[in-house]
């Protein structure tokens, strides 16, 4: 017999603290019956209607230990917070309280190493608190939960970190991610993948700092308010508490870092071959789709040049190991993944010393948008002192799920579920249920 949901929730907590205080492997591992992480996060938002945008956030009553912590800004000096029903403010340290009920808006600033928020001295560490429907506006952007401030280590600026619960953290990045009128399938899948990627990059990356994930591609696009609406709400909703695990290194089920990119160019790659060693070995897959959903210009691209002083410029002023090469005068393809997608660039100094870097690192260091330089299923050569790129296919890193191919898929009926076991066979679903059964 199952658990009543009130006790489910306090078994739940008591098992977090647990987990977190016994755990050490790279990811979370699970069992049947003794993973918890997500199932508090669900049961919360089971029973919980649609809802619009404007209304009360999902699941704000959930365990603080399963909120995703998000980094908006690193590095502000002052800010400018609104809400539409006040909110109250609390010193971290404690001992500082302030509610302001009475205004919605409120000028923040960095002082002496202390916060002010309007006229009240806080301290080095704050949180907002927004109340009903607990969503603020910050340098005119709208995002749910809870803010919390933390002083730079130098006292030179401000963290803005978002303390929001799981499936409403979800809202601002499925719409983020995908474009939400694609088929709802599709959306649910991206909404799984998004999931399942926050809970292990922010258990595996998270500690000692104050926050899990940036906002930005660096990790998942997060636009909070913007990105919502009633399908992407639909698609969370419906695939709430839902989430993937593989075989770890050790042969444990562990959560994973679902990576996706925008279009594979016609073959997903191993994940070790871009990402290297560390967590699950994801294999590639051959992919159809992309090509027939994806805009021309987010499957094919190029040409792309630059000349070889700025890429030696380029890759020693972001690698200190390379300074050994004085500078970069020959590259060099030195490994290929699957359609010779570039997995790992030769280097060669003036002086003759040679070292290397990975394909994906190369890429992002040359073009750190990756909006010029679109993958690494391209063809490179080298022509006296210009470095080239051409016929270039797909858009990003290529490993896991196909966004583009899993709106191909979708469209082709296949479901949510199918479209997770197409790009990650090796992984399995796991409800939330089925964890919480005694």
């Amino acid at each position: 017999m199952g658990l009543s949901a009130s006790a489910q929730l306090v078994w739940a907590i008591k098992q977090m603290k647990r987990l977190k205080a016994a755990s050490s492997t790279p990811g979370l591992l699970l069992s049947l019956r003794g993973w918890v992480y997500a199932a508090a996060v669900a049961l919360a938002v089971s029973g919980c209607p649609r809802r619009d945008t404007v209304e009360p956030t999902v699941d704000i009553d959930s365990p603080p230990e399963t909120w995703v912590r998000v980094l908006l800004f690193g590095n502000l000096s002052e800010y400018a917070v609104s809400t539409p029903a006040g909110f109250t403010v609390e010193a971290l340290a404690g001992g500082v309280t302030a509610d302001f009920s009475e205004t919605g808006s409120v000028h923040i600033r960095l002082q002496d190493g202390r916060i002010y928020v309007g006229r009240h001295r806080i301290g080095p560490a704050v949180v907002l608190r927004p109340k009903e429907p607990y969503y603020f506006e910050l340098e005119e952007m709208g995002f749910r939960g809870h803010l919390y401030l933390h002083v730079n280590a130098g006292n030179d600026g401000i963290q803005a970190v978002n303390h929001v619960p799981l499936e409403s953290y979800l809202l601002g990045v499925v719409g983020a991610e995908m474009y939400s009128y694609w088929e709802p399938e599709a959306l649910k899948a991206q909404a799984v993948a998004a999931r399942t990627y926050s809970l292990a990059i922010g258990h595996r990356f998270g500690r000692g700092r104050h926050w899990d994930m940036t906002r930005t591609q660096a990790n998942q696009v997060y636009k909070g308010l913007e990105a919502e609406n009633s399908r992407i709400r639909q698609a969370v909703l419906d695939t709430a508490g839902q989430l993937l695990i593989a075989p770890g290194r050790d042969g444990r089920e562990v959560i994973f870092p679902t990576y996706y990119s925008s279009s594979c160019g016609g073959h997903t790659e191993n994940s070790r071959r871009v990402f290297g060693p560390d967590w699950v070995n994801l294999p590639g897959v051959r992919c159809s789709w992309c090509e027939q959903t994806a805009r021309r210009g987010d499957f094919y691209w190029g040409p792309q040049a630059y000349s070889m002083a700025e890429v030696s410029q380029r890759l020693m002023r972001r690698y200190a190991s390379l300074a050994s090469l004085e500078r970069i005068e020959a590259i060099e393809i030195r490994q290929t993944g699957y359609e010779q997608r570039i997995t790992q660039v030769g280097l060669t100094g003036v002086n003759g010393r040679q070292d290397h870097v990975r394909g994906e690192d190369f890429r992002l260091t040359l073009d750190p948008t990756g909006r010029r330089l679109r993958s690494t299923l391209v063809e490179l050569s080298q022509t006296n002192e210009t470095v080239r790129f051409t016929d270039g296919r797909g858009f990003g890193h290529g490993v896991g799920l196909c966004q583009y191919g899993a709106q191909g898929l979708a469209r082709d009926g296949r479901t949510w579920a199918e479209v997770l076991a197409f790009y990650y066979p090796q992984a399995r679903l796991v409800r939330i249920e089925t964890a919480m059964v005694e």
